[in-house]
């Protein structure tokens, strides 16, 4: 090679490395700008960055401790040759703490937690035609709260609380204990539950109010669902299905019985909940649901389940048990204005004594036995649910006879058979689905949660709106009428002429209702909810004590506020 050659080639070699440091100067000098500005966000962030460097730490001690047992359970120091199998016990592993859904503490494993909730509803409304003086009012309809957890994996329990007295239409309902329990899932897929507790009792029935889709259950679900009750019950479910019974007594929520007039009211029961004795035991059940979803996605959804329930009243009477006087506790799907319609007489012959002797205390009916088939079904923000719910009386004759001879009022024979059904629809105008908020491994399984909101106000986005349309239709009237009221009867009661007008008036005239719902929901952010009702009276039979609701069709107009976490 030529020196000239040399010395250009030598030039060129070095400006090619001046240009390539040149540019891996650049380069890292931009991933040093980079690094220094992570490092300032790391250090702004501070105390987050001290917590994780705490849980690295602790994690990593961890699984050496655990590294180091496994070492020596496997080496062992037992000079026979026997391994030693004694692991050294490991420190606890540490628990997180939630705060986006009201307070939730769990451990890393989640075999141990322990969460503090609640829900508050605000409702009010009027009435075009108020029944009970309560053309508009506003209240809390619901307050409450609540502690739950897991205690080693197996042990679930929930203590809920109920501080006002208006929150259900149960007959001399109070505030107090709502959800109470207990439940062990050692026995998986088998899970035991003991408690105070919704009784498996239909789709609307045993799905909690913070995430229905109206206001008010349908008038069906009031009457022939039973609610919370005292029990134990076993439940066991799949991926699509669930099958959940169990044996009831006595409601937390209701007026309840004392063994027998001589004994005293229970420790821990407060006077307020009227407690009532009748000489006899208290009512039980044996209720149970199974459900099946042939189909279950993100967006789609079909749901079929039916539900079955034995009630023995024993000397129960309406006062003490709303089975006995149906319809006593229906508001017409407007529970914060009181509005009620319907009702049967005391079907157990106990309430009413129309010659001023005492009533028959609760015999005459044996048992009750109620029914109930339910489908609920979507397709992307389209949705549909209905129920048929129903009940069978079996009641005695001798004491219907005895009862109309000491001048009680008790229509109606030896069988009694009512029942009613909604159906709904419901659309997403923001396009969420409530296919996706079905759950099946609950305890209270095969119902419907929180739906996921795509665009939350909190995110800058307009929340979760959705319509709905519901028709309610519920009958209380059985057998023959004669169309004669319990006002004139009273007025009929001279002698031969009162035992005449009860014969003429075999029939049960509890009323019938067909009710049509409008609604809109809007949900700014997971478990905030706005709740707007428009409900009208299509048609109405006015039940045996108020002819003069004959034909009315009030409209009544609800709003709810509700925050639960």
């Amino acid at each position: 090679m030529k020196p000239l050659d040399a010395r250009v080639t030598l030039a060129a070699v070095t400006a090619a490395a001046f240009v390539t440091f040149a540019a891996s100067q650049a380069r890292a000098d931009d991933v040093a700008a980079e690094i220094r500005l992570l490092k300032a966000r790391l250090k702004e962030l501070g105390p987050l960055k001290a917590r994780l460097k705490h849980l690295e730490t602790h994690v990593a001690q961890q699984y050496l401790e655990r590294k180091h047992a496994q070492s020596q359970a496997r080496n062992g120091d037992d000079k026979s040759g026997h391994e030693d199998r004694t692991v050294a016990k490991s420190a606890p592993l540490p628990f997180f703490v939630y705060l986006s859904h009201g307070l939730k503490i769990e451990s890393l494993d989640h075999a141990n937690s322990f969460g503090i909730g609640g829900r508050l509803h605000l409702d009010g409304g009027g009435s075009s035609q108020p029944e009970q003086g309560r053309g508009s009012l506003a209240n809390i309809r619901q307050a409450r709260l609540e502690v739950e957890g897991k205690v080693l994996k197996y042990w679930d329990y929930k203590f809920q609380y109920e501080f006002t007295a208006s929150n259900t239409a149960t007959v001399g309902a109070v505030g107090g204990i709502r959800d109470a329990y207990i439940a062990l899932r050692y026995f998986d897929p088998v899970t035991f539950q003991v408690g105070h507790f919704f009784e498996p009792m239909g789709l609307e029935g045993t799905n909690s109010k913070n995430y229905s889709d109206f206001i008010e259950k349908a008038m069906a679900t009031e009457a022939f669902a039973p609610g919370h009750h005292l029990g134990f019950a076993a439940l066991a479910h799949g991926s699509s299905w669930s099958i959940k019974g169990g044996v009831f007594t006595t409601s937390l929520t209701e007026k309840s019985l004392s063994p027998s007039a001589a004994t005293p009211v229970p420790f821990g029961i407060p006077p307020s909940a009227g407690w009532v004795s009748t000489g006899g035991s208290q009512y039980f059940d044996v209720t149970g649901r199974a459900t099946y979803a042939p189909i279950i996605t993100d967006d789609s959804l079909l749901h079929l389940g039916v539900s079955g329930r034995y009630h023995r009243p024993n000397d129960s009477t309406a006062a003490s048990d709303k089975v006995l006087e149906l319809g006593s506790n229906l508001k017409t799907e407007s529970n914060i204005l009181n509005e009620n319609l319907l009702g049967t007489p005391d079907l157990s012959c106990g309430a009413v004594s129309m010659a001023g002797n005492p009533p028959v205390a609760g015999k005459c009916v044996r048992n009750v036995l109620g029914y109930g088939v339910e489908l609920a079904a979507a397709y992307g923000p389209l949705s549909l649910q209905s129920e048929y719910l129903g009940a069978h009386y079996n009641r005695n004759n001798a004491a219907i006879l005895a009862a109309n001879a000491a001048g009680d009022y008790a229509p109606g024979g030896s069988s009694l058979n009512f029942g009613g059904f909604y159906v709904y629809g419901a659309w997403f105008l923001t396009d969420e689905s409530r296919a996706a908020s079905y759950q099946v491994t609950s305890l209270n399984p095969a119902t419907f949660g929180q739906i996921d909101i795509k665009n939350p106000l909190s995110a800058g986005g307009a929340g979760a709106w959705e319509l709905g349309v519901r028709f309610s239709s519920i009958n209380l009237n059985n057998g023959p009428v004669s169309g004669t009221s319990f006002s004139n009867l009273l007025a009929a009661a001279q002698g031969a002429a009162l035992a005449s007008a009860i014969i003429g008036n075999s029939g049960v005239l509890g009323g019938s209702e067909e009710n049509l719902t409008l609604g809109l929901n809007w949900y700014p952010d997971p478990g905030f909810r706005v709740m707007a009702n428009w409900t009208r009276v299509m048609h109405l039979t006015a039940p045996w004590d108020r002819p003069y609701l004959n034909n009315a069709h009030p409209n009544t107009l609800l709003m709810r506020t509700q925050v639960d976490w």
